[in-house]
């Protein structure tokens, strides 16, 4: 779904929605998963991965529609049937969809409300919270957007969940993109899924590049220990969206764990390696025989739990940025820090 029109067009027969907009860009926001499902800068095709399968992933009630949004870890317990093999993978309708409402909505904000419930596999509890999802355009146009987005979860549940947020990127016109994330020298990435290939991954001086082109399931973490400034974590995505134009993702917050302690997600490759705060997600035909896509990932600061009710209250930033590759790169150096990134 590559235009505005038409994306709402077909979003509208299933779940109502909300455009924000400010000097040419515009966001839509979708009430069913209170996600962001689109993202638009001037006459730019969406930045953001949907489903090239939309309709029909939305009639059949199934989770993978695209966009950013929220999910809670760690997946082991909520996300596994089967959670001490890491077997039997699902989606539990109770979070995704859920049951949102977008209960405020104007030219730049919208808010949305719902229910989640989740039952956890491996500590046999049953988890159930409501999320206050509030988004706003805080900047637009001149090739660049900027979203703040705030979540606010109250639920009960006897111990702690990181609010996990997932953003969907396209493998592009080139068909791969590259995932930027700011770490410090010596870094040590953590295999989440399996070892990751030496040409899917490189370790630099000041960031690690991962791959993203659809064609082999790998999951990159990077440890609280190993960002370059302690409680802020960022990471980006670079990729083409036309012969010379460039597009570059980034989630930027300052609300992330500090320590092991509070990362809850543990690596399915070996749960005994460290748990990161930052993550990204290729796609394989392992797990989608017909869809590419991507994911950048923060795993944020855990809830507070008082005598079993658990609070969170946490932000963060989503910036778009379209324009030249050497515009693009600039950008990924004044926001991430990185001066020379290394691109696939």
């Amino acid at each position: 779904m590559g235009h505005l029109e038409s994306l709402v067009e077909v979003l509208s027969d299933y779940s109502r929605c909300a455009v924000l907009e400010r000097n040419g860009s515009r966001i839509v926001v979708l009430e069913r998963g209170a996600r962001i499902l689109g993202a638009f800068l001037g006459g730019s095709p969406n930045l953001l991965w949907v489903n090239p399968k939309l309709e029909e992933e939305l009639s059949e009630g199934g989770w993978n529609v695209g966009g950013l949004r929220l999910w809670i870890s760690p997946e082991r317990n909520f996300f596994y049937r089967r959670p001490e093999e890491f077997e039997d993978w699902f989606c539990p309708q109770g979070l995704d969809p859920g049951s949102y409402r977008i209960v405020e909505a104007s030219s730049d904000r919208a808010v949305l409300e719902g229910e989640i419930a989740a039952f956890d596999h491996l500590a046999k509890d049953e988890l159930k919270g409501l999320v206050r999802r509030e988004i706003r355009l805080l900047e637009g146009g001149a090739g660049r957007l900027r979203l703040r987005i705030r979540e606010r979860i109250l639920g009960e549940y006897r111990s702690r969940i990181n609010p996990w947020v997932l953003a969907q990127v396209p493998t592009g016109y080139a068909g791969v993109g590259t995932v930027l994330a700011p770490a410090r020298r010596g870094a040590e990435p953590i295999p989440y899924f399996g070892e990751i290939p030496r040409n899917r991954l490189r370790v630099s001086a000041n960031h690690v590049s991962f791959r993203i082109d659809g064609n082999f399931v790998a999951k990159l973490g990077i440890k609280p220990e190993d960002l370059r400034e302690p409680g802020l974590g960022s990471i980006g995505y670079v990729y083409r969206i036309g012969r010379r134009l460039w597009s570059a993702l980034i989630l930027r917050t300052s609300n992330i764990p500090l320590t092991q302690e509070d990362c809850l997600d543990v690596p399915r490759h070996d749960p005994s390696l460290p748990r990161a705060a930052l993550q990204s997600y290729n796609s394989g035909p392992e797990a989608f025989e017909d869809i590419k896509f991507g994911e950048i990932e923060l795993q944020l600061t855990p809830t507070e739990n008082f005598s079993g009710r658990i609070f969170a209250s946490v932000e963060y930033d989503f910036i778009a940025m379209v324009g030249s590759r050497g515009e693009v790169l600039k950008g990924i150096r004044r926001i991430l820090g990185i001066a020379k990134p290394r691109l696939y």
